[in-house]
């Protein structure tokens, strides 16, 4: 089946009965123009999964972290794993990244924010144990603890770097029917760029 491609989407047929893919092509939640106003190159890009309904994913146990994979949960599940252990209706993924500055080595001239948000359904209690089962991976693997990010309160930890760059700061928050995790990437970050791509990230996200 060849894939259907409208207003900048391609859906992905190949992907299980379970669940439906699209790529979100030129049109992600989070934009790095917005992040980064008059940055001199930008990029990003998107994916959402949604259960199907009547279609449950088979449920599957929560991953073991695995602490030399850095990236969301220390555990390399595909978006239908993350579905089926989760218990979450929707999942949104992407990155949003700029080059900002001058330099020798790529990753300190960069800033890069990755994010996952995970819906569920309001009063799913499923939503607490995945939140419990991720701050459990931030403390084991990255020295995880209730603190801030860019002023937004969650539980936050450290990473190592993709880029080369200082290391990864990550925060994780919730709402009642839903968990973020950020990660925000590369060596060029101030106070002030920190909290911008924080908050409007999380205002990206909650309004789409």
């Amino acid at each position: 089946m060849t894939p259907t491609v409208a207003d900048g989407m391609t859906t992905i047929p190949e992907y299980p009965a379970c669940a439906a893919e699209t790529d979100l092509g030129d049109r992600p939640p989070v934009r790095a123009t917005d992040l980064w106003p008059g940055a001199s190159a930008t990029g990003g890009r998107g994916t959402e999964v949604r259960a199907r309904p009547g279609v449950p994913c088979r449920e599957v146990p929560a991953p073991v972290p695995d602490c030399s994979l850095p990236v969301f949960g220390w555990s390399s599940s595909t978006n239908e794993e993350l579905l089926g252990w989760t218990g979450a209706d929707r999942v949104v993924s992407g990155l949003a990244g700029a080059r900002v500055a001058a330099a020798s080595d790529p990753g300190q001239g960069s800033l890069v924010v990755d994010y996952v948000q995970l819906r569920f359904r309001r009063g799913d209690p499923r939503l607490a144990g995945t939140r419990t089962h991720l701050e459990d991976a931030m403390r084991r693997c990255g020295g995880g603890r209730p603190g801030a990010l860019g002023g937004v309160r969650g539980f936050v930890a450290t990473q190592d770097s993709l880029t080369g760059a200082d290391s990864v700061r990550t925060v994780l928050v919730s709402d009642a029917d839903h968990l973020v995790w950020l990660a925000l990437d590369g060596g060029a970050w101030s106070s002030t760029s920190t909290e911008r791509a924080v908050r409007r990230t999380l205002e990206q996200l909650g309004a789409y």
